[in-house]
């Protein structure tokens, strides 16, 4: 028995989640950077902003965060277009160096900064985008001309 993706389109269902339920977080941060350029300091807790006329609170933020990396997954677990063993191959090479990048990334903080804490949501976020990237150059230079058209 092998592992059954999912049809094409949910990559473009899957994106489509992932760039709605990420908009509030990138303008927070957006915000938080520009304010701490402006000498503004960044407060050490979650405070409820508003985007859009919406009120966005702690928890909220949190479940957008849940929703956009469930919507990372959908993408992640579609089929291309056309799938092969090739494709198959591409694609646990891709997992295997997401998780050996991962491991070192995560060992060289700890050694330069022994007190660096990363949340969990955001080390699967982090994962699933790196896959995405590696992945994704695997087929671009694996196979001149045809990387993009998989799609």
């Amino acid at each position: 028995m092998s592992f059954q993706f999912l049809p094409n389109y949910f990559k473009k269902v899957g994106l489509f989640i992932f760039i709605v339920s990420g908009i509030p977080s990138f303008s927070k941060g957006l915000v938080d950077g520009r304010n701490a350029a402006d000498g503004i300091p960044t407060p050490e807790t979650f405070e409820a902003f508003t985007f859009l006329g919406i009120h966005f609170t702690e928890s909220l933020y949190d479940t957008l965060v849940f929703v956009g990396i469930i919507g990372l997954f959908l993408y992640l677990f579609s089929k291309d277009k056309i799938m092969d063993e090739f494709l198959l191959r591409i694609r646990h090479e891709a997992i295997q160096l997401t998780f050996l990048a991962t491991v070192v990334f995560v060992f060289l903080m700890l050694i330069i900064n022994p007190n660096w804490r990363i949340g969990g949501m955001a080390l699967i976020e982090y994962q699933v985008v790196l896959f995405l990237i590696i992945n994704k150059a695997k087929k671009f230079w694996s196979s001149p001309g045809k990387g993009a058209e998989n799609e």
